[in-house]
């Protein structure tokens, strides 16, 4: 009886990584579903594809399990794969590269460019490909499966609204003198007097360290809050330091933290859960198509 691991679909197996020798105990045909045969060379690259190093390489009963899992997961792909076939999809870049378009439009404005890195990584994937040949299956032969309420919308943003909550917004002014300089403190300290005297911030910025390398919001918001929390609007800090340099910051403009509004997520939600329910469709697809199947195996 094969098991069924929807994971290992959708998700990839986390597999021992061995070296194709070790497999040499193995038979060329490792097992068959309906006639077609998953050889040794498709079960070490499927390993090779979805694995990770492992400290117990050589353990035959090890070996022998972790092949079988593999084999399991190419009958799992052969089997969904005539299904879509059967209504002429196929898993492929291009519709794989248009979902990550849409997910991509459909990311709120103001959320982390980390979320689109994810989405990217994730699109790269082959099994996000083979959710979105299965998304666009459903949508042809059970479109209720992956049909998406606004109730559901609404819950699903309701349960992880901290997700959407963007932070306080910034524009910062900063003046940084190193502290290699020999008369830094001094440098600092005249700047904040021509600043105090109502000269041009960004003027005076350019004139005290005109070289100097940019650093990150969150950094200096940190060295902001350390030193200087109160800070008012457009108004100049108290000389603020770390180990490497002294500063002048100054809050040009700050924008309150808030929720993006629901209206503005539901396009990502309804994507995003469009494809969760995919995936538990999957389930009971392939349950069916094992039940039917010819299903050997030749090793023990």
């Amino acid at each position: 009886m094969v098991r069924l691991s929807v994971m290992a679909v959708l998700l990839g197996c986390v597999l021992p990584l061995f070296a194709a020798g070790e497999f040499d105990f193995l038979p060329e045909i490792v097992a068959s579903v309906n006639g077609e045969v998953i050889t040794r060379d498709k079960v070490v690259a499927r390993l090779r594809k979805n694995g990770v190093r492992s400290a117990a390489e050589g353990e035959r009963a090890m070996l022998t399990a972790a092949a079988k899992s593999a084999a399991e997961t190419e009958i799992y792909f052969y089997l969904l794969g005539r299904l879509l076939a059967a209504e002429g999809i196929s898993p492929s870049g291009e519709a794989a590269a248009k979902k990550l378009r849409e997910l991509e439009q459909a990311v709120p404005a103001g959320v982390p460019d980390g979320v689109r890195g994810e989405l990217r990584k994730l699109a790269s994937s082959e099994h996000f490909r083979w959710n979105v040949a299965l998304q666009e299956y459903l949508g042809k032969v059970a479109p209720e499966v992956i049909a998406v309420s606004p109730v559901e919308i609404e819950q699903r943003y309701r349960i992880n609204q901290e997700q959407f909550r963007l932070p306080e917004q910034y524009q910062l002014g900063v003046i940084r003198v190193k502290k290699s300089r020999p008369d830094a403190r001094e440098v600092a300290e005249a700047a904040r007097a021509r600043l105090l005297q109502g000269e041009d911030f960004d003027r005076v910025a350019s004139e005290t360290a005109p070289d100097a390398e940019p650093l990150p919001d969150a950094e200096l918001l940190e060295i902001l809050k350390q030193g200087d929390p109160a800070l008012p609007v457009n108004t100049v800090s108290r000389i603020l330091e770390n180990e490497d340099a002294y500063f002048l910051i100054k809050i040009k403009s700050k924008t309150p933290g808030r929720f993006i509004p629901l209206e503005q997520v539901a396009p990502y939600l309804q994507l995003q859960l469009a494809s969760e329910k995919a995936g538990r469709a999957l389930e009971l697809l392939l349950r069916e198509e094992l039940r039917k199947a010819n299903i050997q195996f030749f090793i023990e």
